[in-house]
């Protein structure tokens, strides 16, 4: 089986939803082969390679990951025949459960809002979990870690699994390289780190696309946007430290450049 045959055979779909993920030839041998391919030779000589991929809420940094993955599949899989050696790990398995938002509150514009109210902000998650789980990844072998349903709109404890065979394991999410604690001490759990991010009118679509998926009504969802979505994405857009390599996507899905600022792409 060839590349192209080994990635179409392969069911993507987004964010562990019923939304599949189409795969465009173009931007596949345009961008993700060429990444695949570094990456590939950037594991060397050891048992695992991390890679972080931040940006602002609404980016498509879930699609880009998911497609990533997928592409390192399929270009291994003549060497290891019958086993995936990518994986994705998504920081959204970290939210604090709604039962822990609904009862604790943060100061917010000089007043008390539980947090629940501000769901997707960096307050909202479980930073330290996390940090532990991927000091865990990183030292190789298996090791579980929640993941979030986007039906009952919380975490799942223990939901995804990381296997020994996976040795590229992509992190993505929001906040992975925000220069404040406690996001700071994320610094040292990436190989490689890639900064994802799209124009304004953009992210506002993506976030409205992401938020009716995830069966919101447009009122609600229009509101959450402007309250809690677009700040998040200024904080992330302002206060990340930089990235080996920035990819800026016309939409949620479409790659326009790829931006190759602390180290060359492989001939």
């Amino acid at each position: 089986m060839d590349f192209w045959e080994r990635l179409s055979k392969d069911s993507l779909y987004l964010d562990q939803t019923e939304k599949r993920l189409e795969v465009d030839r173009l931007q596949v041998e345009q961008f993700y082969l060429p990444l695949a391919e570094y990456l590939i030779a950037h594991l060397e000589n050891q048992a695992r390679l991390v890679i972080g991929v931040a940006g602002p809420p609404g980016c498509g940094k879930s699609a880009f990951s998911a497609l990533l993955a997928a592409v390192i599949n399929a270009r291994t899989a003549q060497d290891i025949p019958c086993q995936d050696t990518a994986s994705v790990v998504g920081m959204d398995g970290w939210h604090f459960p709604n039962t822990y938002l609904d009862h604790h509150t943060i100061l917010r514009s000089g007043k008390m809002v539980l947090l629940r109210s501000i769901k997707g902000a960096p307050e909202t998650f479980d930073a330290q979990a996390m940090l532990t789980c991927l000091e865990s990844i990183r030292q190789g072998g298996t090791v579980d870690y929640p993941v979030y349903s986007r039906r009952l709109h919380d975490p799942i404890p223990n939901g995804g699994q990381i296997r020994f065979n996976h040795r590229f394991v992509i992190v993505e999410g929001n906040y992975l390289f925000l220069n404040e604690p406690p996001w700071d001490a994320f610094r040292p759990s990436f190989d490689v780190r890639i900064f994802v991010t799209a124009s304004l009118q953009a992210i506002q679509a993506g976030l409205l696309e992401r938020h009716l998926r995830g069966g919101k009504a447009p009122e609600p969802a229009q509101r959450h946007i402007q309250e809690v979505d677009l700040p998040n994405a200024e904080r992330v857009l302002s206060g990340s430290i930089p990235a080996a390599i920035v990819v800026h996507k016309l939409d949620s899905k479409v790659i326009q450049s790829m931006d190759w600022l602390e180290i060359p792409p492989l001939a």
